[in-house]
């Protein structure tokens, strides 16, 4: 993950000075690459020290390799000029609607492929597999990526539970218990519904995934197993859009995690669910 998409993943974690500097990264990226510690330090009104303990933050062994990883972003943005993100506007012709969403979309998808983590995605694979029972949670926006997940389970015969109305997903967690799975889907994190629900699915002895924005949040922080998408731009306007896409492609990207394993069997189940709708096709 680019240090520039680090950033904006984290920003609002961090401190008032690292803020600042972070800030100057965004806006004169360019600049950084040719300032040392104590010019950079002086721009952003504070310490070299400061601007260490940042880099190394941001997983950087110094501001070297800090450096070099703007150089590489810079030499990546002018090589892909057209993959440039703008905001749809009021203004915009239909193919440049159609042009900027696909642009979004394609930017969510790659920025979120740059946060998921290989060992938390195997986890999460391996604990829907031996699960006796699965809930998953969602509202809004979230609870369709989550109606999405329980349809494709269904399909390779898991035993999994999914009801758009948040009472209901309450109440259905109360009777979780250890040996089953539930799954919090969340882009903020932030959701109080889910929150309750996942945190009492817990208490019951469940296993519990969250799929949330990179960072930290209060839904992550109480999974076992967190999964991360990236952070939609704040300048994108169309904002459920792209972070919709992203968790479409953990969902996917989990279900045919789950679905290869003994696949001869589930190759059966889907066929069967295919050819039971078939004689309603005209």
């Amino acid at each position: 993950m680019s240090c520039i998409l680090r950033i904006r993943e984290i920003f609002e974690e961090l401190t008032p000075a690292e803020k600042k500097l972070a800030s100057y990264v965004l806006e004169h990226g360019d600049q950084v690459v040719s300032l040392a510690a104590s010019d950079f330090a002086e721009l952003c009104e504070t310490s070299p020290a400061s601007v260490i303990r940042f880099v190394k933050k941001l997983g950087f062994e110094g501001l070297q390799d800090f450096k070099m990883d703007i150089v590489k972003g810079l030499a990546l943005k002018l090589n892909n000029q057209e993959n440039v993100y703008e905001a749809v506007t009021i203004h915009d012709s239909t193919m440049e609607i159609v042009n900027k969403i696909a642009r979004g979309n394609i930017k969510a998808i790659e920025d979120t492929i740059g946060v998921l983590d290989e060992e938390s995605v195997s986890e999460a694979i391996k604990a829907l597999i031996e699960a006796n029972h699965i809930n998953i949670y969602g509202v809004g926006a979230s609870g369709l990526v989550a109606q999405d997940l329980q349809y494709k389970l269904m399909r390779i015969s898991k035993s999994v539970s999914m009801y758009m109305d948040s009472h209901t997903q309450l109440s259905s967690s109360i009777h979780m218990k250890k040996g089953d799975v539930a799954i919090g889907i969340s882009h903020s994190g932030r959701t109080l519904e889910v929150y309750k629900s996942l945190e009492r699915s817990k208490q019951r002895g469940a296993t519990t995934i969250s799929i949330t924005k990179y960072g930290s949040s209060p839904i992550s922080e109480i999974a076992d197993i967190k999964l991360y998408t990236a952070s939609v731009e704040k300048h994108l306007r169309t904002g459920a859009i792209a972070s919709r896409i992203a968790q479409l492609t953990v969902v996917d990207i989990i279900f045919i995690g789950v679905a290869r394993n003994n696949y001869s069997d589930i190759a059966k189940f889907i066929q069967d669910t295919r050819d039971m709708v078939e004689d309603l096709k005209i």
